[in-house]
C-alpha cells in the first residue's frame, strides 16, 4: 500500500544531509509499499554511491516495462568540512535539479503514483545517489542492463534560475609541487577568512583580495575550502605581516591564534591556477576562473570545474612551478527531445539533467522544484493520471 507522501517528503527533506539517517527514512517508505527492493552501494574515491530499485508487482501485461530513474548528484565537497562549518553542500540555483532533498522528494512522489496505480504495465523505479565525481560512471552498474524495449523515463525537477544546459563535464584539476619547501615570509597576524558569494565569483574575489593587499604586506593562505552551500561557502586562514580590516573585499576576517597548526600554504597553487586560466580564451578560460570546489592537498591544490563536453585544448604538464594532472567525466546530459511537464509554473525551467544513462532515456518527466508541500497534491494527481494511462 502507498505511504503517506506528505510525511515521507518531510522526513526526506529533514534527513537528506545525514546519509545514514536518510537511508533509513528511504527504507521506511519502501517497506511500506511491500514491493521487492534491491539496495546496492559502491565505494568511490569521493564518497559512496547508493542505489535503490523498487520492482512493481507481477503484471500480466505484455507491454514493455516502464523504468523510472532519478539521479541525486552530490556537489563536490569535503563532508568533514561542510559538517564542521554547519553548511551542508547544495547545488547553486541554476544547477539545483542535479540533486538535493527536492530530488529525493520527486522520486518519492513518482514511487507513490506507481504504487497507487491500477495499471497492469510492469514497472521499476530506480533511485541513485552519489558524488558528482563518479556517479555517472556507476549508473550502468547500479541500474543494470535495460531491456531493449523498455521505456526509460528520467525524472528531473525544475529550476527557477536560468539553467546551465548540457552536455557538460566535471573536470578535476590537481596542482602538486614536488617538495613542500618554502622560505616563509614573516607573518604575525592570522585571520579566519569566510565569505558567501555566487560560485561564479568566489575564486576571483579571493584572488583579488590577496592581490589587493599590496606589495608592502606579506601573506600566506592556508586550509582553503570552497564548496557550494546555500551560496558558496569559502573558508581559509590568511596570515599577514600587518593587520587587515574586519571586512575586506566581500570577506569577513576574524583574528585567530597565530600558533595554530595549519596545512602548507597554497600561494603557489593559486598562482598556478590563475596562470592556467589566463592561457585559455572563451569557455575554457572562464571555467578555470570559476571552480565549483577547491580544497588543499598535502602538496598542492585540487579544483573541480564545469567544462563543455567538447575536445579540450592541450593542457600543459605544469602550471607555474607545479605539476598538473586532470580527469573529466560527464555531469550534465544533452537536452532531451521529449519532455513531459507536471504542474510546472511559468517561471520554472527544465533544470540540468544528470548524465549517465548514455542516450537510453526515452523521455524526461519535469516536476516542479518540490521545496515545500504546496505542489505535491497537484503533482501526485498528474503523475497518477500519467502512470494509469501508460
Amino acid at each position: 500500500m502507498p505511504f503517506d507522501l506528505l510525511d515521507g517528503a518531510r522526513r526526506l527533506r529533514e534527513r537528506h544531509g545525514d546519509r545514514q539517517s536518510f537511508r533509513h527514512a528511504l527504507l521506511d517508505l519502501l517497506f511500506a509499499i511491500g514491493s521487492p527492493v534491491r539496495e546496492q552501494a559502491l565505494a568511490l574515491e569521493f564518497g559512496d554511491t547508493l542505489g535503490m530499485e523498487v520492482v512493481g508487482p507481477a503484471a500480466p501485461s505484455l507491454e514493455p516495462p516502464l523504468v523510472l530513474v532519478v539521479v541525486d548528484v552530490e556537489p563536490p565537497h569535503l563532508p568533514s568540512v561542510s559538517r564542521a562549518a554547519g553548511r551542508p553542500a547544495a547545488w547553486a540555483p541554476e544547477l539545483a535539479s542535479l540533486g538535493g532533498p527536492t530530488t529525493a522528494v520527486a522520486w518519492a512522489a513518482c514511487l507513490h503514483a506507481l504504487a497507487s496505480s491500477t495499471s497492469q504495465r510492469p514497472w521499476r523505479a530506480h533511485y541513485v545517489r552519489g558524488p558528482a565525481a563518479g556517479v555517472a560512471a556507476s549508473l550502468g552498474f547500479l541500474i543494470g542492463e535495460l531491456e531493449p524495449e523498455a521505456e526509460v523515463v528520467q525524472v528531473v525537477t525544475s529550476v527557477r534560475a536560468q539553467p546551465i544546459t548540457g552536455p557538460v563535464d566535471l573536470m578535476r584539476i590537481d596542482l602538486t609541487r614536488s617538495r613542500n619547501v618554502w622560505r616563509f615570509p614573516a607573518c604575525d597576524h592570522s585571520y579566519a577568512l569566510s565569505s558567501d558569494l555566487p560560485w561564479a565569483t568566489a575564486a576571483t574575489a579571493l584572488s583579488e583580495l590577496v592581490e589587493g593587499l599590496g606589495p608592502e604586506i606579506n601573506w600566506t593562505l592556508h586550509d582553503l575550502h570552497i564548496y557550494q552551500a546555500d551560496l558558496v561557502h569559502l573558508s581559509a586562514v590568511l596570515r599577514t605581516s600587518a593587520q587587515i580590516p574586519k571586512q575586506i573585499g566581500g570577506f569577513t576576517t576574524l583574528e585567530v591564534d597565530a600558533n595554530q597548526r595549519l596545512m602548507f600554504p597554497v600561494n603557489d597553487a593559486l598562482g598556478g591556477l590563475r596562470s592556467l586560466a589566463s592561457r585559455f580564451a572563451g569557455v575554457w578560460g572562464k571555467a578555470m576562473h570559476q571552480p565549483l570546489h577547491l580544497h588543499v592537498l598535502p602538496g598542492g591544490l585540487s579544483a573541480f570545474t564545469l567544462v563543455p563536453s567538447t575536445p579540450q585544448p592541450a593542457l600543459p604538464a605544469r602550471a607555474g612551478s607545479l605539476s598538473l594532472t586532470w580527469h573529466r567525466e560527464p555531469l550534465i546530459a544533452a537536452p532531451p527531445s521529449a519532455v513531459l511537464p507536471f504542474v510546472v509554473g511559468q517561471d520554472e525551467h527544465l533544470g540540468p539533467i544528470p548524465a549517465g544513462l548514455d542516450g537510453r532515456t526515452n523521455m524526461v518527466w519535469q516536476l516542479p522544484p518540490l521545496v515545500t508541500d504546496d505542489d505535491l497534491p497537484g503533482v501526485l494527481r498528474a503523475l497518477g493520471a500519467a502512470v494509469s494511462d501508460v
